[in-house]
C-alpha cells in the first residue's frame, strides 16, 4: 500500500516495534495494514461497527484477507476484544465524547491494555478532563495538519486497574471548562508554531461564542466570565507561543 497521511503517520509513530494493536473504527484499515506490512506490529485487529466499512479494510488488504494473517471484526468499541488481547488501542477520527464513552463502558477491560492513541475530532478538552479525572496518564499531546484542519493526537496510558480509575484524582484538577484541557502546555513542546496557530483557531471560536452570549436577551454573567477566561488563555498562547 502507499504511504500514510501525516495524521496517520503520527499515530503510527506512537506504536513501537513489536507491539500488537487494534484499530477501533478502522474504516479502510490503512493504519493497521501499514503497521503489519512494515513489520512494526506482528498482529493487528481491524475493528468497525459497520460491516460495509470493514469491507473496505478487507478490500484494501487484498489477498492477505484470505489467510490467517489479518483479523477483521465487526462490533462496537472495545467489546469485540478480549481483555489484554493487544498492547495498543487506536481510536481515531471520532468525536471526543464518543471516545470517552468507549473507554468508560468497561473500565476493567480498558485498563487491561497497555496504551491508547486517541485522535478526537472534537471535544478534546472534555476527553482530557475525563482521562485525568480517572487517573489516566496523558503522556503526549501532539498536533498535525490534515488539509484545512489541525488534528490532535493524544497518547495515553491507563491506570493499572479499574479500581484506580474510579478513585478520586490524587491532586486537584482544573475545572472542566478551563481552556488548558483543549490546548495543554506540552503541545508547544512538539509543534510550537502549529500550536500557536491552533490557539488562534480556538480564540476565534470563543470570540464567536462570546458575541452570541452578549446578543442574547438574558446574559448569564457566569457564562460570560468563563468564556472571557478561555479567550485570555488562547490569546496568551497565541501571543507568546507558550504559556508559562
Amino acid at each position: 500500500m502507499n504511504g500514510l497521511t501525516d495524521r496517520l503517520q503520527m499515530i503510527a509513530d506512537e506504536i513501537q516495534q513489536g507491539e500488537t494493536m487494534a484499530d477501533i473504527g478502522t474504516d479502510h484499515g490503512f493504519l493497521p495494514l501499514y503497521l503489519w506490512e512494515n513489520g512494526i506490529s506482528p498482529s493487528v485487529i481491524m475493528c468497525d461497527v459497520s460491516e460495509p466499512s470493514l469491507a473496505k479494510a478487507k478490500a484494501a488488504a487484498g489477498a492477505y484477507q484470505f489467510g490467517n494473517e489479518l483479523d477483521f471484526r465487526a462490533g462496537d468499541g472495545l467489546q469485540i476484544l478480549k481483555a489484554g488481547e493487544v498492547d495498543d488501542i487506536v481510536i481515531a477520527g471520532m468525536g471526543g465524547l464518543l471516545i470517552r464513552d468507549i473507554l468508560a463502558y468497561d473500565l476493567e477491560k480498558t485498563c487491561s491494555f497497555r496504551k491508547f492513541i486517541l485522535q478526537p475530532r472534537n471535544n478534546s478538552g472534555q476527553l482530557r478532563y475525563w482521562l485525568a479525572s480517572h487517573n489516566f496518564n496523558v503522556a503526549k499531546n501532539q498536533l498535525v495538519r490534515e488539509g484545512k484542519f489541525i488534528c490532535e493526537v493524544i497518547t495515553v496510558f491507563p491506570p493499572k486497574s479499574a479500581e484506580i480509575a474510579v478513585l478520586e484524582p490524587s491532586e486537584t484538577l482544573p475545572e472542566a471548562w478551563e481552556a488548558s484541557w483543549e490546548l495543554p502546555e506540552d503541545t508547544f513542546e512538539f509543534q510550537p508554531e502549529l500550536a500557536k496557530e491552533y490557539a488562534g483557531v480556538k480564540l476565534g471560536i470563543e470570540q464567536k461564542i462570546l458575541d452570541g452570549i452578549l446578543r442574547s436577551c438574558n446574559v448569564n454573567e457566569s457564562d460570560v466570565n468563563i468564556v472571557r477566561k478561555r479567550i485570555d488563555y488562547f490569546t496568551e498562547c497565541g501571543l507568546r507561543g507558550v504559556r508559562n
